[in-house]
């Protein structure tokens, strides 16, 4: 599906909530690819669940039970925050459609490969979650509503880390899986990430913002994140390195 020009009547510019409207608009993007990517993480290993049938006191039962439920509160809770970002720019509403047609992709592999793909997400996932913990670059500090979200977030996707890791584990996953599941969780991640900002930027020149500010910003935004990709990308290699234990 290809990312049409934003072509709806005008609407006011959100507040830039992360110190810019083009950091805002990278978790914004990244909220609109979120709930339906959890709902193919859920599935997959409540699909290993019911194959495996973890004996009750397993350890690692619990874990995938525990990892689900937390799955499903970030679902409601982008799915809130999409619906509030679509109210205010209603031609982002394709562009959120877009991930349900990846995830609809997605579904079509092997259950080896579709329980790869929830390690490689995760791992992603967690390699995002430790930077924006550990730096204060990508996210503000701040009480924002947007900024609280993010940050429960990513804590609670680095305390889950391990399970679908743990589970992969379990069921012998081969290591070449392990790493053609991570080159196409990466591309397909970064590729729609960078096209949903992009778009997402555009409905803000389109709705009044400067696009001489928003260009700045993103060549800021672009140049100050080098460090923050250099982190990410060693703890990448993480999960090829050391599969049992994730992004650490």
């Amino acid at each position: 599906m290809t990312i049409r020009p934003c072509v709806s009547a005008p609407v006011p510019a959100t507040r830039a909530w992360n110190g810019t409207l083009v950091r805002s608009r990278f978790f914004d993007a990244l909220s609109l690819l979120l709930p339906t990517g959890e709902a193919f993480l859920i599935e997959t290993l409540e699909s290993w669940r019911a194959a495996f049938e973890p004996m009750p006191g397993d350890e690692l039962g619990s874990e995938v039970d525990r990892f689900i439920r937390e799955e499903q509160a970030h679902r409601r809770a982008h799915s809130l925050y999409n619906a509030a970002l679509i109210e205010a720019i209603p031609s982002m509403q394709p562009i959120a459609e877009r991930a349900n047609a990846i995830t609809a992709e997605l579904a079509h592999f092997g259950e080896p490969m579709k329980l790869a793909l929830v390690v490689a997400f995760e791992h992603l996932t967690a390699v995002l979650a430790q930077e924006v913990q550990s730096h204060r670059f990508l996210l503000v500090q701040d009480e924002s509503r947007a900024a609280r979200l993010w940050r429960w977030h990513a804590k609670e996707e680095l305390g889950h880390r391990h399970v679908a890791v743990d589970v992969a584990r379990r069921v012998g996953l081969k290591r070449g899986t392990l790493t053609l599941a991570l080159l196409l969780a990466t591309g397909y991640l970064a590729t729609d990430l960078m096209r949903y900002t992009f778009a997402l930027c555009r409905c803000d020149v389109h709705a009044g913002a400067s696009r001489k500010t928003m260009l700045v910003d993103c060549v800021g935004f672009a140049l100050g994140a080098v460090p923050s990709l250099m982190r990410m990308s060693r703890h990448w290699f993480g999960l090829l390195l050391a599969p049992s234990r994730g992004a650490h």
